[in-house]
């Protein structure tokens, strides 16, 4: 199992639910300040330096900061609905490796509201 370099609870419940969504040699990591912490994917793609194959992908997850605040408080059930939501959101994500107008970093927000259910 990959060791994820993140700290806060929820944050590493959600990376762990998204994990097969990046390539396996993903580094997933908490970042920002202690008490708005992000989640942030990061991966290289093998070739040569200026070639198309060589491109540094990534996704930042911006959280509200209530939610990360109100994390202690959700169920069980809340937590799994939510990282399911998470996981929805980020599956629009295209990372298309052969396109020389490719976006190779996303940030995704991820409002509150996801864990409203």
């Amino acid at each position: 199992m990959r060791q994820l370099n993140v700290r806060h609870p929820l944050l590493h419940e959600i990376a762990q639910g998204l994990l097969d969504l990046f390539p396996s040699n993903a580094d997933v990591s908490e970042v920002g300040p202690e008490l708005t912490p992000s989640l942030f994917v990061s991966w290289r793609t093998s070739g040569v330096a200026n070639h198309p194959g060589n491109v540094a992908w990534g996704v930042h997850y911006r959280f509200d900061p209530q939610l990360l605040r109100a994390a202690p408080e959700f169920t069980d059930e809340s937590r799994l609905s939510a990282c399911d939501r998470v996981r929805e959101m980020s599956r629009h994500l295209r990372f298309d490796y052969a396109d020389p107008r490719a976006i190779s970093l996303f940030v995704v927000d991820v409002p509150a509201a996801v864990f409203d259910a």
